[in-house]
């Protein structure tokens, strides 16, 4: 081969190369397009940041992204990936609404006076609110188990896991785990917790709930247009209403709701604004014949009160109960608090 067609050749070679401004092109060009097809998950992901100017920006960012698909028509790519694959929203309904408290089972049993407008001085007439009948838990069979529904906030996914374990190592009991990560009353722009328990409810007809809230809800709520601060006076009385509402939403004949406060967390603040929401799950428990608060607060807390990861487990020995985060629990954490749920739920249901 002479020097001259072997330099034709590498010239060839060179000529082929992609200049890196038409890479550096394409490149932007295939982001432009990624971001305009998944301009509405990139819009709900920056709903569901916390309150504040980090979601603000992102807010800011995207949804100009979002106008520009929606006019393009470009997101129905989208959609019609998801529809392929069968991808939704599931059964939580984004529209459904927190139920407010039902006013009526809420109160306690009381006695009112009213004024019987008689000039004479009869004794005025009295009027005495009753609560309604503390349900019971039937004693269940091999043959017909207690259905028990288990789930909540990712301080259930351990707990609960361990708590499944014993209840159908009982024989007697049929359990069902639905926890949710990163997920609470708050924020049900990221999950619908009272669509979701409604259709659950409807659907699985459990007898026992076992539910957990608390740990990613100390963060502003939006309510109406309005941030609240987080555990600010509208924060508390709206956070109390959407409790009392969803345990009035689990309400149902012969079946027992047991609300798991949360435990003692190695970081002080976030103890104390765990131990606020404890007294607001407490509080509201009380006025509910059908919810029994279990409290897990001191059980992983030491004689003087405060937090320790090392504490005696369901065997008595000392083990870790915490995982690293100073927050969620081990495993033995989980099989704690599980036999301390279990055990009340067995005494209820005449099995101790």
């Amino acid at each position: 081969m002479s020097g001259e067609e072997r330099s034709g050749d590498e010239g060839g070679h060179r000529g082929a190369t992609v200049p890196a401004g038409r890479v550096l092109a394409v490149i932007l060009v295939g982001f432009v397009l990624a971001a305009l097809v998944n301009a509405d998950s990139l819009v709900e992901q920056a709903e569901r940041k916390p309150f504040g100017w980090p979601r603000d920006v992102s807010l800011a960012v995207w949804e100009p992204v979002q106008d520009l698909s929606e006019l393009t028509r470009i997101n129905v790519v989208r959609d019609a990936v998801d529809s392929a694959l069968g991808r939704g929203d599931g059964d939580a309904d984004e529209d459904f609404e927190f139920p407010p408290p039902d006013v009526e089972v809420a109160s306690p049993s009381s006695t009112t006076t009213t004024p019987s407008g008689d000039p004479d001085g009869e004794a005025p007439a009295t009027t005495t609110t009753t609560a309604p009948p503390e349900p019971e838990l039937r004693t269940p069979t091999a043959e017909e188990p207690l259905r028990v529904w288990v789930g909540g906030d990712s301080m259930s996914q351990v707990f609960g896991q361990s708590l499944v374990a014993m209840t159908d190592a009982t024989g007697v009991m049929e359990s069902t785990l639905d926890y949710r990560i990163s997920t609470g009353l708050t924020r049900p722009d990221y999950f619908n917790w009272p669509a979701h328990l409604d259709a659950e409810m409807e659907r699985l007809d459990p007898e026992a709930v076992v539910i957990m809230f608390g740990a990613n809800d100390a963060q502003g709520m939006e309510v109406d247009g309005q941030v609240y601060e987080r555990l600010s006076p509208p924060w508390q009385e709206e956070y109390r209403r959407r409790v009392a509402g969803t345990m009035d939403l689990l309400r149902s004949e012969g079946r027992v709701v047991y609300w798991v406060g949360q435990p003692i967390m190695r970081d002080p603040g976030f103890s104390d604004r765990m131990a606020q929401l404890n007294e607001i799950f407490r509080s509201e428990a009380e006025l509910r014949p059908w919810v029994r608060f279990v409290d897990s607060y001191d059980l992983f807390a030491n004689d003087g009160g405060a937090y320790e990861a090392f504490l005696p487990g369901v065997d008595g020995t000392v083990q870790d109960l915490r995982q690293g985060d100073g927050i969620h629990l081990s495993r033995a954490g989980g099989d704690l608090l599980a036999r301390t749920v279990l055990d009340v739920v067995e005494a209820d249901a005449d099995l101790d």
